[in-house]
């Protein structure tokens, strides 16, 4: 059997193109530092965590009802059951990527509306959602005091120093129909 070149070309590439640089990874438990970073994500052996994060950000709805003073907290559970993210729901995620900077306020109307209307068909019989706001905290991951356990997000009164996410959303009433 003869050894053809581009054999021998390719298994050169993948010795020094992938094998060295896998092992160099595995040794120092990390691409290093000074990689660009598309060549960090290729190297590693899952992608999914790459880096470890700094912090958590928490997101929290409150709405105000028809004929109460004050705001109260929307039980998440309720509107937001599935959490295919880990102990994060549906609206955690869709905050995370739509609904905290400043320029989001569409996307966080829709979602206020949406809660709305979902109250209206399961509480029919119940005071309406008038306004909906979101609030935001941000919480620091420090290796002094690390995430014990499962995570899960606290509730709102213990969650720290809350933000309110641009102005809270004003829900008209829905338009009586004969």
């Amino acid at each position: 059997m003869k050894t053809r070149i581009i054999d021998v070309i390719a298994l050169l590439a993948f010795v020094v193109l992938w094998l060295i640089p896998m092992a160099w990874v595995g040794y120092l438990g990390g691409p290093p530092a000074s990689w660009p970073v598309n060549c960090q994500d290729l190297y590693a052996v899952s992608c999914l965590f790459g880096r470890g994060s700094e912090r958590v950000s928490m997101f929290y709805v409150q709405v105000r009802f028809a004929d109460r003073p004050g705001w109260y907290d929307l039980p998440e559970h309720e509107y937001f059951k599935l959490e295919p993210f880990g102990h994060r729901n549906r609206f955690d995620r869709f905050m995370a990527r739509f609904g905290y900077r400043e320029g989001d306020g569409l996307a966080r109307s829709e979602l206020a509306h949406w809660l709305a209307a979902t109250h209206r068909e399961r509480h029919g019989d119940e005071p309406g959602i008038v306004a909906v706001r979101f609030l935001w905290v941000d919480h620091v991951i420090s290796a002094d005091a690390p995430p014990e356990d499962r995570w899960r997000k606290p509730p709102r009164p213990r969650a720290g120093q809350l933000r309110t996410l641009g102005d809270p959303v004003i829900i008209q009433a829905a338009a009586v129909q004969p």
